[in-house]
This record gives C-alpha cells, structure tokens and sequence, in this order.
C-alpha cells in the first residue's frame, strides 16, 4: 500500500494555526485515519497542524481517538479538507 508522502505539504500543514488553542506548530499524523499496513505512519495527507504544547500531550495521553474526543474536535474532515484546499 503506498501512502502519501510530501516534505512540501507538511510544510503547508505547519503554516496553519493549532487546532486546539490557534497557536503556529507542528503537522501531526492522525494515527487512526488509515488501514495499519505493515507499522506504516498513515500518508501526510491525514495530518492536521498542532502546537508542540498539545501535540505532546496527545502523545502523552495515549488514546489518539479519545483525546480527540475530550477536545470536542474531529480531525478527520479538517485533515480531508486542508489536503483538497492544498490540491487546488
């Protein structure tokens, strides 16, 4: 299975403010948005932008889904639409 890699894009990723708090940071691969294939990272196209401060505390939490959850955020559709506004 290929996935999607781009340096580029993440570097787009980057440049957009922080899901949770709107602060500039960091592109992080949303663990659950593919098929595992092979201990594979999901494709670049399932990342979405978070500050260091909360992507270290999803790390740290552990449970990638339930954080999101507990945020009030869905990261799917935002992480699908950064890649179809980045496509244009």
């Amino acid at each position: 299975m290929t996935r999607y890699r781009s340096n580029k894009y993440l570097d787009y990723v980057r440049g957009r403010p922080c899901l949770i708090c709107d602060f500039m940071g960091e592109a992080h691969h949303l663990t659950f948005a593919e098929p595992n294939a092979m201990s594979m990272k999901v494709g670049d196209n399932w990342t979405v932008p978070m500050c260091h401060a909360h992507h270290m505390e999803l790390h740290r939490f552990g449970d990638e889904k339930l954080w999101w959850d507990l945020q009030g955020v869905d990261p799917v559709p935002i992480a699908e639409q950064l890649f179809k506004d980045y496509e244009k």
